[in-house]
């Protein structure tokens, strides 16, 4: 694990706002983003009692507990450039909203690639595969790993990152998890999106058929009973990636970050990701990891 806190840039990023994006997009800009819960939290484990329907639900290969579910915190809604920003500033309307990655400088935020110079140089040795944004306030994404190589760099606030080596896993993976997504739907009257607001849902729709691996079986901060021996056996690495740094995250390194926003009420980040050294191959009926993320292969 390498931290590159030397490298400052010179990146325009680093002065952004949300006002100062919302002048940078086109004026009928439309942005993927993930409505979040009063927590912040973009996903976590809970019981899938609370999900209708749960206990009919036809079977997932790999998941051995099927008493719970890995919820998240919403499904993505389309909303106007500025109803996000509006949600950056704590205004009413929208519930606090979250750019989370999953391909969005391709898409919904390209406007901002020109204010971007590159990836760090430390990844010309890499095979670049793309470059995501994080844009939200006081968010927490729960501990999970990537299969990729991660060149993570702050752009606006800071981000602490709990971080678990590899050889963790055994300590962390009970099967695999299914995906539940709530919904959010506004709700209520008056004109304007100042005088809407919405509801969180769970219902039997957002039941998926995706099953994960890659996410912690319980809450680090609170680990259940039958995890607590697991859970202390973790070995843990604080890091506090800070505006103009940079993070190298390799392949399978398990992290949970904390955002927390700068004066202007936005965290945002990027984060180059690249072609691992070493491919995961797997069926999507295993219900363990394979041997290269166990402790004899990642210490």
């Amino acid at each position: 694990m390498q931290s590159l806190h030397s490298r400052k840039t010179q990146e325009p990023a680093l002065s952004w706002t949300p006002e100062s994006l919302l002048e940078m997009a086109p004026a009928d800009a439309l942005v993927k983003v993930a409505p979040l819960m009063a927590h912040g939290r973009d996903k976590w484990v809970e019981s899938a009692d609370l999900w209708p329907d749960a206990k009919e639900a036809e079977p997932l290969p790999g998941v051995v507990r099927t008493d719970v579910v890995l919820a998240v915190a919403a499904s993505r809604i389309e909303v106007p450039m500025a109803d996000f920003v509006a949600s950056l500033q704590g205004r009413p309307g929208l519930p606090a909203c979250y750019a989370d990655g999953a391909g969005n400088m391709q898409h919904s935020f390209s406007f901002l690639q020109s204010q971007l110079s590159g990836f760090p140089s430390l990844g010309e040795s890499l095979i670049f595969n793309r470059t995501d944004m994080w844009l939200g306030g006081q968010t927490v994404s729960t501990l999970h790993f990537d299969n990729y190589e991660n060149l993570f760099v702050q752009l606006v606030g800071e981000k602490e990152f709990l971080l678990c080596p590899p050889g963790d896993t055994d300590h962390l993976v009970d099967g695999r998890l299914r995906k539940a997504y709530a919904t959010w739907e506004k709700s209520g009257g008056g004109e304007g999106a100042s005088s809407t607001s919405g509801t969180f849902s769970r219902t039997s729709g957002g039941l998926s058929t995706e099953a994960v691996m890659n996410y912690a079986a319980y809450d680090l901060d609170d680990p259940p009973a039958e995890y607590a021996d697991d859970a202390a056996k973790l070995r843990r690495t604080v890091v506090t990636v800070r505006a103009g740094e940079v993070l190298y995250l390799p392949f399978a390194w398990w992290h949970q970050v904390r955002a927390t926003p700068g004066p202007s009420g936005l965290c945002a980040s990027a984060a180059a990701f690249f072609a691992p050294f070493f491919v995961r191959l797997q069926p999507r009926s295993l219900s363990t990891t394979g041997p290269m993320l166990r402790d004899r292969y990642a210490r």
